[in-house]
Formats: C-alpha cells, structure tokens, sequence
C-alpha cells in the first residue's frame, strides 16, 4: 500500500530510508553508493518534497509494516515521472506494481523513468515485465577532482556559443529523443558547458557537461561517425578542466561498453551500473 509521508513522520523513518539508499540491491537512481554524495544531501533533497507542488513521498506499507519510500516528481508541462529515490526493504516488484498503477491513475498520458543499479535484479525484472522498455543501460563513472591538475587542453576544443550553436546541433540531433534536446540546451546555454571538437575546423564530436559548483555531470557526448579515442579524450578532458575551474569536487559520467576503457584510463572510478526504464502512462 502506498500512502504519502506527512512531514512530521519524516524523521521517523530518515535512517531506515537512507540505509536502503546505501544497498544497491534495494534502491534505485541516483545513487547513494557514489562515495560522493551523503546522508546530508539525501535529507536535503527529500525535504524539498514537503515544499514543492508537483513533487511527493509515498510510503510503501506490506503487511502493515512500512518497507520503504519512493520520492517521485512530475514536470507537468513535459507530462516527464521520474523519482528522486526508490528505496525498498522487501517487495521491490509489489511495490514497482503499486507505483505504476497510482502513476497511470494520476498522470495519464505521460512518461515514467525509473533507473536502477544492475545490482538491484529485483527491480530488473519486475520492470521487464510489466511492460517497461530498457533505454539505457551505462557504467555510473565518478572522477574525483580535489587532486585533480588541469591537464594540457587540446587546441581542437571550442566552446559552444549562439554563433556556432548549429555546429553543435548537428551532432547533438543524433539523439533528439533525449530530455535536453537542442532547443531546450539552446534557451538554457548558461547552465550548461557545450564543447566542440574541431580538428582542421571540421567537427569531430560534441559534449554536454552540466555546470555546477559542487559535482558537475557529463550528460552525453557525440561523434561525428564513429567512436574516436582523441576526440574522446580532448572533450572530456576539457570537460574536467572546466569543472575543476568551477570549483567542483567530482565530475559523473554514464559511459557505454564502447567508451568505458577510455573513462577508466583517465582516471574515472566505476560506481556500477545503471539501468534506465521508461514506461508510457
């Protein structure tokens, strides 16, 4: 059964919840497993669904003894379902059935993301069988920068502007299907770090980091045809640059089997792996 947490039982059940967000067989996306994020911002972002409208946490009782919680919001003008955290002691797939249908009941017509670690083989299958389709499935890789030193950036790499915002577009359009399309980058440019690859002035490959003074994230990157090991390591190596001037103290990346090698060789850390769920409502 799933019923929502009133604010004033928060604290009664905070410790039970973070520890299952610690247990990658028993939790879901973003992880808490990453050495990088605390308790401090699990608390922080789960209070912030008591302030906003379109966000909330739902209790999941079985038989009649509360097994977790899953803490969902909802971009109505996307008609977009995704949780800040899917944390179950016992019966992930009952609790994944319950979820779904309140979702189909409440937000009809729109998309449901849920992502889980590989670990969590539970979720894996119950997501698989009620009709979720697997659209994404990476190694979750963390670059810690506090000891990090700039390395030499390659000359090729050119920051994304208006002006050259078509450049961009034409690589990044290879995956329009994903949320931050090319026009939602394009009216956001300034919390965003857009990098080209121009070697010879002929694009290579394009990235797309997000901005931020604590972790940054690299959200995707592009080759012109097929995977290039430079243009790789050019992009991302800006990318770390950049995030390191911000002041950042880890950089994430969801690298696929084809460039993982190359995320390790430059001194990512392989949380897991992660698996993303879409279903529509």
């Amino acid at each position: 059964m799933l019923t929502p947490l009133k604010r004033e039982a928060f604290d009664k059940y905070i410790d039970f919840v973070y520890a299952l967000a610690l247990d990658p067989a028993r939790s879901g996306y973003p992880t808490y497993t990453d050495g990088i994020k605390t308790r401090a911002d699990f608390v922080e972002r789960s209070l912030r669904a008591f302030e906003r409208e379109n966000e909330d946490i739902l209790l999941y009782e079985r038989q009649g003894k509360v097994s977790g919680w899953i803490h969902y919001y909802y971009l109505p003008e996307d008609k977009y379902l995704d949780t800040c955290s899917f944390c179950i002691a016992e019966g992930m797939a009952d609790a994944i059935a319950e979820f779904t249908a309140f979702a189909r009941e409440r937000f009809p017509g729109s998309e449901l993301y849920l992502g889980f670690p590989g670990e969590n083989t539970q979720a894996k299958a119950a997501l698989e069988a009620g009709g979720f389709t697997c659209i994404e499935r990476d190694f979750n890789d963390v670059f810690e920068l506090d000891r990090y030193e700039p390395r030499q950036p390659d000359p090729g790499v050119v920051p994304v502007t208006r002006e050259n915002f078509d450049l961009f577009r034409t690589l990044h359009a290879q995956d329009e299907g994903m949320y931050w399309n090319s026009d939602r980058l394009l009216a956001d440019m300034d919390e965003w770090r857009l990098l080209l690859y121009m070697p010879g002035g002929v694009p290579a490959g394009a990235l797309q980091a997000r901005k931020d003074s604590e972790m940054g994230e690299i959200f995707a990157l592009f080759f012109a045809s097929a995977y290039d090991d430079r243009t790789y390591r050019a992009l991302v190596t800006a990318a770390l640059n950049g995030a390191k001037a911000d002041g950042a103290g880890a950089m994430v990346f969801f690298n696929d089997a084809e460039t993982q090698d190359a995320a390790l060789a430059l001194g990512f850390r392989c949380v897991g792996e992660y698996m993303c769920y879409r279903l529509a409502l």
